[in-house]
């Protein structure tokens, strides 16, 4: 009786450990499938939002830009960032932290938001002219990795486009300093027209919008930099395969791609072979395979049936599908 009572506890253990792994496993691919949802383009911008620096709305291209993102889908906040006149941007991670006892007694979950490595600096014209005036432009990029030290972080600096009139001594020496920012403290330097807020905001909406399908591309380019790139699926000649439709097409397009192969000749194969798998195993059971293959008649044209002409597969073209299938030297000219 002890025997049996050890053999049925341990029974139960593994049935609840063989459960809690099931529910692992199904939690971790309802993870992965809502992490994948987020990075789509077309639903990842929903999971970016920008941070405004307080400071903004002191000035009034900062007013402006703020009454114009109220009129738009995009999401922000206004912060006290550590560097005035800032923008960065943060992305939900999907996970919750949880919110402490507050004054007004309420708790409970928030989501997290994790930095973007982009910080975008806005600097009016007057405040482009003091600095350039004093010397300062030089602290810039110093001081922003100060206030932002994360690794492989991107500064933009945003200002005002260059007035070229008669001072051309002033347009010249404001042309040097932002070519300095860019050689020599590796800041991307953008440059706003007239009208500026309409500028400032279009600028916005692109940086919104690549920062949030970078994680995509950049899982995109992992793939195109592999082998895989010749099963991405984006080009429009490739076959999408789903749910175990479109083998045959893509069967087709395979035979398609090689020399010699017409579509009449494609589906005049694959009549007698629906998938590879077939073709395969006739060439391994068959000696004669190569010619039997070479027998098979090509049906051309569409037209009545005294109209049709008809011709073999031939035995180069059976010979040359025979070795590419069957050779095992990488080196074997077809």
């Amino acid at each position: 009786m002890v025997f049996v009572s050890i053999g049925a506890n341990l029974l139960r253990s593994c049935l609840f450990s063989l459960k809690m792994s099931n529910k692992a496993d199904k939690l971790l691919k309802q993870a992965i499938k809502e992490q994948q949802k987020r990075i789509r383009p077309g639903e990842c911008q929903k999971y970016v939002r920008m941070v405004l620096d307080a400071g903004l709305l002191r000035i009034p291209l900062g007013q402006e830009l703020i009454s114009q993102l109220n009129n738009t889908d995009m999401k922000y906040e206004i912060r006290s960032l550590p560097a005035s006149n800032c923008i960065i941007w943060e992305r939900n991670v999907g996970q919750q932290t949880f919110v402490p006892v507050t004054a007004a007694g309420s708790t409970g979950l928030e989501d997290a938001w994790q930095m973007e490595r982009q910080v975008l600096r806005l600097f009016t014209e007057s405040d482009f002219q003091r600095a350039l005036k004093d010397q300062n432009l030089a602290c810039i990029g110093p001081r922003l990795h100060d206030a932002f030290p994360l690794p492989n972080c991107q500064f933009t600096v945003v200002v005002p486009r260059l007035r070229h009139g008669k001072h051309s001594n002033s347009s010249s020496s404001e042309a040097n300093a932002l070519i300095e920012l860019q050689l020599l403290q590796q800041l991307h330097v953008e440059q706003l027209a007239q009208p500026q807020g309409q500028e400032l905001l279009a600028l916005l909406q692109r940086y919104t919008k690549a920062i949030a399908e970078t994680p995509y591309k950049q899982q995109r380019q992992a793939i195109l930099g592999s082998f895989k790139k010749y099963l991405a699926n984006d080009n429009k000649q490739c076959v999408r395969v789903d749910q175990g439709h479109g083998f045959g097409r893509l069967w087709q397009q395979h035979l398609n791609r090689l020399p010699q192969v017409t579509l009449e000749v494609a589906e005049s194969i694959i009549s007698q072979y629906p998938c590879p798998k077939r073709l395969l195993e006739h060439f391994s059971s068959d000696s004669n395979a190569v010619q039997t293959l070479a027998d098979i008649k090509i049906r051309r044209g569409n037209g009545p049936q005294p109209l049709q002409s008809e011709r073999r597969i031939g035995n180069v073209l059976s010979s040359k599908l025979y070795t590419l299938y069957n050779t095992r030297d990488p080196n074997t000219l077809i």
